[in-house]
């Protein structure tokens, strides 16, 4: 019942509790305007109230497209409109040259016309400016606003809001300043019960009332509480007393409490690695962060083709350990979705960990140079690619 630092999905809304209010009031601020903004901090659960929150109470007569920009946001785009046309040779066909501005708004224009009102959202909508060059950036914020305006699709971006600046240099997000909704971290009796609940959903409960106000109070008002109060529930959750259908204190404080369970597990995960192979530990985290401390998904293959050759299978099997131990997180992009052969991407599971882990602060503060430099080569390097080298 808790994905710990992991996004719900849609498929585990039972589990999601807090924010049935914002939900509500989302689903009224989308019948009016056609291009709105979310914001809040790292950690305020924008993913997890979009996913297990706002789609599940989807009214009738809407259709939703979710997408995410990555480093080839046209990409994310088409393959999400491929699934949503699917069955329509002419617009399958026609996703073929997505990239063509006015094929993009028609394709749009088609999808609309299907149903009563549709929705994008564009979720980490701040991928666009951290993994992608000054060119892709223009061109996709342009297609964005004609989507609200010529294809009378409603578009929600989602966003951490110390990336919100980014978008006024964009003439066609503007309105976006006129319809920001904040998400705030949940606070009171909305986290209780986003601690409770999902327990009680599978019939477990806390010892004893102490143990919740104890996690609640040690996160207190922090800005990125949520996703660390969640991985130590979910520490508790794989530390319960299944006999008495109990979530224990001893547990609790077995795990190191909500500040200590993540750096605890993340400590323990790198002794199961061995000392000797810290240094790929760091090496594989250094190529997972940008320049302005955010995740950044990478092909699996290019993740593991900064290391020499002799040393690509020791990279191999960290790799994995830290993709079992919920780290990192590993997902396939199939084929037919992208124009490729089938491949894995990697992310780090959240961003609260670049802020929670001290080893991680302080290899990120060690790297601060180099980072901007590898950030700019990455770009450069995918540009010339598009471009047929």
């Amino acid at each position: 019942p808790y994905p710990g630092l992991a996004a719900f999905t849609e498929a585990e809304a039972e589990y999601f509790f807090g924010r049935e209010l914002e939900v509500e009031e989302m689903w009224k601020k989308l019948q009016r305007p056609h291009l709105l903004g979310l914001i809040g901090p790292s950690g305020a659960g924008k993913s997890s109230f979009l996913r297990a929150g706002l789609l599940p109470a989807i009214p009738t007569g809407w259709r939703v497209l979710i997408s995410t920009p990555s480093s080839q946001p046209l990409v994310s785009l088409a393959r999400g409109l491929a699934k949503e046309v699917a069955g329509d040779e002419e617009a399958v066909q026609d996703l073929v040259r997505f990239e063509e501005p006015d094929v993009a708004v028609a394709l749009f224009t088609h999808w609309r016309q299907r149903h009563e009102h549709t929705l994008l959202i564009v979720d980490q909508f701040e991928e666009l400016f951290t993994l992608n060059p000054p060119e892709m950036r223009q061109r996709f914020a342009d297609l964005l606003g004609r989507l609200a305006l010529e294809a009378d699709v409603h578009v929600l971006l989602s966003m951490r809001e110390d990336f919100l600046g980014f978008c006024s240099e964009y003439e066609s997000l503007k309105p976006l300043f006129s319809e920001l909704t904040p998400l705030k971290p949940l606070t009171g009796g909305a986290v209780r019960r986003a601690l409770v609940q999902p327990a009680l959903k599978c019939g477990y409960r806390f010892e004893d009332e102490s143990v919740v106000e104890e996690m609640v109070a040690e996160v207190g008002s922090e800005r990125g509480a949520l996703p660390m109060l969640a991985f130590a529930a979910s520490r508790l959750w794989d530390h319960r007393d299944r006999e008495q259908g109990q979530l224990t204190r001893e547990a609790y404080e077995h795990i190191g409490g909500v500040s200590g369970a993540l750096a605890q597990h993340a400590e323990a995960t790198l002794e199961k690695i061995g000392q000797d192979r810290v240094p790929v530990v760091r090496e594989l985290f250094r190529n997972l962060v940008t320049a302005q401390g955010t995740r950044a998904a990478r092909d699996r293959e290019d993740l593991l083709s900064v290391f020499e050759a002799e040393r690509r299978d020791v990279a191999a099997q960290v790799l994995d350990t830290l993709i079992d131990a919920r780290l990192l997180t590993s997902y396939e992009v199939p084929a037919e979705e992208d124009g490729a052969e089938p491949h894995h991407r990697v992310e780090i599971v959240h961003e609260s960990l670049l802020k929670a882990w001290p080893r991680l602060v302080r290899w990120q503060t060690q790297d601060a140079d180099s980072a901007q430099l590898r950030d700019q080569i990455r770009q450069a390097a995918q540009m010339w690619k598009e471009r047929g080298q």
